[in-house]
């Protein structure tokens, strides 16, 4: 600040001028964000933390004692929907990322997660009682205790201040034989049609919780996009007055130029559409070859949506599996979600970058 120089020889004026100026700033701060961000941030997550995880599920049930078990809750289609409670301990040393499990129940409260109990509901909606939630619907070969520990852990590392409700179709390797679950081609075809058939489901489950809840966010991962994406469109089809908040689709294993006819109906009833993508997704250079077309999570323009590529900081050599394909539970992720949830648009966040012109996105998140 340049301050004349008639004023800089009047000291007892310039101490009036200066000190307006600095207290006038004290009184702006903390700024009206920061306040904003304090009111909408409940709970810090920074110990421990037991979370009770509403699920819906559409998987096989081998009893009604409500155990969430791979063994209770199996990888084939039962014959409706159930709901139930899952109570999950997060350690607050987790790796971002890990689901490290204890050996027992309760053991190792820090550092390893567990599944402490569960209960069978006979009408989940009733526990619905947020005005805002996020749907999280996982992937490709994801059994049932997976499903539940990714769940809780989104819901733990970005500070959620509203639950996260597990949709979790028949996903995961048959248990019928050792080979057999070796067999990555059948078990993908398994579990392929098995999406097809959770589609009518999932639309009208969706359907029942947007008119319950003000703001439904979805978060979906891989193959779960073949459940999400045609069952969001028959939904907004039967209720065209159904909206959502964000919408986040990573690396979707759906047919690129299909999601042509979904993306209007997707885009058009969402606050915001945003879709990571990774051409080094090594997983769905495998889908590419098995459906013989491109995919949509391998990065292509989509008209109202933020494309993100997120190549540069997920490596497959170091990605989950060496597949590149789990970077949505990643540090450099979450950081993104975080900002994504709190309204900030796609350009203003952290460690986003313009992409290059003639690339099949729109952004890139940096190293």
């Amino acid at each position: 600040m340049i301050i004349p120089a008639r004023i800089r020889h009047n000291s007892p004026l310039l101490v009036v001028i200066l000190s307006s100026l600095f207290w006038g700033c004290i009184s702006q701060y903390p700024p009206e964000v920061g306040r904003l961000l304090q009111e909408r941030i409940q709970n810090d997550y920074s110990e421990t933390q037991v979370i009770d995880l509403l699920y819906f599920t559409n998987r096989e049930m081998m009893g009604r004692t409500g155990v969430c078990s791979n063994q209770n809750v199996t990888v084939k289609p039962g014959p409706r929907l159930v709901s139930g409670l899952c109570r999950v301990q997060v350690p607050r040393n987790h790796e971002i990322g890990a689901l490290d499990q204890a050996e027992s129940a309760g053991a190792d409260p820090r550092n390893r997660f567990s599944i402490l109990s569960g209960e069978l509901l006979d009408d989940g909606m009733q526990r619905v009682n947020s005005k805002e939630v996020v749907v999280f619907i996982h992937g490709f070969n994801v059994k049932f205790e997976e499903a539940v520990l990714r769940a809780s852990q989104i819901q733990y590392d970005l500070k959620f201040p509203f639950p996260v409700i597990l949709f979790s179709w028949p996903a995961g390797a048959s248990d019928e034989g050792f080979l057999e679950s070796l067999s990555m081609t059948t078990t993908y075809r398994e579990n392929q049609s098995n999406a097809a058939a959770t589609v009518n489901e999932f639309a009208r489950w969706i359907g029942s919780l947007g008119k319950k809840v003000q703001t439904v966010h979805l978060i979906v991962h891989s193959m779960g996009h073949q459940v999400a994406i045609p069952g969001l469109k028959r939904a907004l089809e039967n209720q065209t007055d159904l909206k959502f908040g964000e919408i986040v689709f990573f690396a979707p294993d759906f047919p690129a130029t299909e999601y042509d006819k979904y993306a209007p109906t997707i885009s058009g009833a969402s606050y915001r559409t945003t879709l990571y993508c990774s051409p080094g997704d090594n997983a769905l250079l495998v889908s590419r070859k098995v459906n013989g077309n491109y995919r949509l999570g391998m990065c292509k323009k989509v008209p109202n949506t933020d494309v993100i590529n997120v190549n540069e900081v997920d490596d497959p050599v170091l990605g989950i599996a060496g597949l590149g394909h789990g970077y949505y539970s990643s540090r450099a992720i979450i950081t993104d979600l975080f900002q994504l949830f709190l309204g900030v648009e796609a350009k203003k966040r952290l460690f986003i970058r313009q992409s290059d012109p003639g690339h099949g996105e729109d952004y890139v998140l940096r190293k």
